[in-house]
């Protein structure tokens, strides 16, 4: 190899080196920034991001819904917070106003014979963007539509035209301030169905819980796209769908500790779980690139928990061949068991569909829909819809 040549390799490696440095003080940068927690909120809840430029939410027909279909109000949470919020009326009570008339203006007096006539939905949404989100009109016209269900939505504190900041405990409110209003315009427990999509579903798994400990029961709790707890979907998510955000701060020391230790918004479905009481509807599309479906199935898993036989755990010893035999034998027992327990329907060109009757709280249904489709917005497929329609009695 020539001076030349060898000059040119030391030149190119130090560059390499040099930008592959950067990277690295970069990534550990923006890990810093993630510790921060201003930063934190911004990041979970990007309620900060507005694709519009304006938002008109006393004119919902500008984000696509029908005149008079939409009831756009304020409401107030416990400790003050002024809310957003839109209740869309079911298709079969919208239609029996005619499209000119005047009593269309006005529909705030169909609200508490909505709620009486057919079954509403609660809905509450994920992070970034507010209730007029393109995508979540999309989702409401097909539940006001193909379930014929009312449609109530609320903009968390922080969130379109809610007041305040977003935290934990407030949004846990806000959806609370978001049944109450139900109840006091006359709903009964047993005809609102509680959804929730994304972060919405870990907002309304606080909300069953707080309902289940005050002896309430909802029609039943949809949980779209959820995460079993946001340490563990930090831990595994993936940027673009492949590149790893948190994965490379393992080889730190301390470091995940740190930042566990750091995490102010602490959202843990997964310990909710012996606190809801009601039945659920548990969907994921497998082609989710931003919350894996194996935090769903993670979900169901813990519902299926109490019936199966202990989970098994290798012993101080593990590396000797009867440690490993009695874990394998241990994961065949439950298998088995699971298999006798889990009812599993293949649905054709669609997805799969397994549940289970939780006997040990009233008989209640426990189940989980995997889509091979749909994304992370699987909401707007029509199966998903069939799927809550049928489940939950409103057909």
């Amino acid at each position: 190899m020539s001076k030349k040549t060898s000059a040119l390799y030391r030149g190119l490696s130090r560059v390499v080196l040099v930008g592959l440095l950067g990277l690295g003080l970069s990534y550990l940068a923006a890990v810093g920034l993630v510790m921060i927690p201003v930063v934190q909120t911004y990041i979970t809840y990007a309620h900060h991001i507005d694709f519009f430029g304006y938002n008109k939410f006393d004119h919902p027909e500008d984000y696509g819904l029908a005149p008079g279909k939409t009831v756009n109000m304020k409401l107030q949470s416990s400790d003050n917070t002024t809310l957003g919020a839109w209740f869309i009326l079911a298709d079969s009570i919208h239609h029996q106003t005619p499209l000119f008339s005047s009593s269309r203006n006005d529909q705030n007096a169909s609200i508490p014979s909505a709620l009486k006539t057919r079954p509403t939905i609660l809905f509450l949404h994920g992070n970034t963007g507010t209730r007029a989100l393109p995508i979540r009109v999309t989702v409401y016209t097909g539940l006001t539509g193909r379930l014929d269900a009312n449609v109530f939505t609320v903009d968390y504190r922080g969130f379109g035209d809610s007041a305040g900041h977003p935290t934990v405990d407030g949004v846990a409110k806000d959806a609370r301030a978001a049944w109450d209003y139900l109840m006091l315009q006359g709903a009964k427990p047993q005809d609102v169905l509680i959804v929730g999509h994304s972060l919405g579903t870990a907002i309304a798994s606080l909300l069953a819980a707080d309902l289940a400990r005050d002896a309430i029961e909802p029609r039943g709790l949809v949980l779209m796209s959820a995460f079993s707890s946001l340490r563990t979907l930090m831990d595994q998510y993936y940027l673009f769908g492949f590149l790893p955000l948190l994965k490379p701060l393992s080889v730190i020391p301390f470091a995940p500790r740190v930042l566990n230790w750091s995490l102010k918004h602490r959202f843990d479905t997964l310990t909710l779980i012996p606190d809801v009481k009601t039945s659920v509807l548990l969907a994921h599309g497998e082609n989710d690139w931003d919350i894996p479906h194996t935090h769903t199935s993670t979900l169901f898993d813990a519902f299926l928990d109490p019936y199966l036989p202990l989970a098994p755990s290798l012993s101080e010893n593990r590396f000797s061949s009867h440690s490993w035999d009695q874990y394998g034998v241990q994961q065949d027992l439950r298998a088995e068991r699971r298999s006798t327990i889990v009812k599993t329907t293949s649905i054709a060109g669609f997805g799969t569909w397994e549940e289970f009757i939780d006997q040990k709280t009233g008989g209640r249904r426990v189940a989980m829909l995997k889509t091979a489709a749909g994304n992370h917005d699987i909401g707007r497929l029509e199966g998903v819809q069939d799927a809550i329609g049928e489940m939950f009695d409103f057909y």
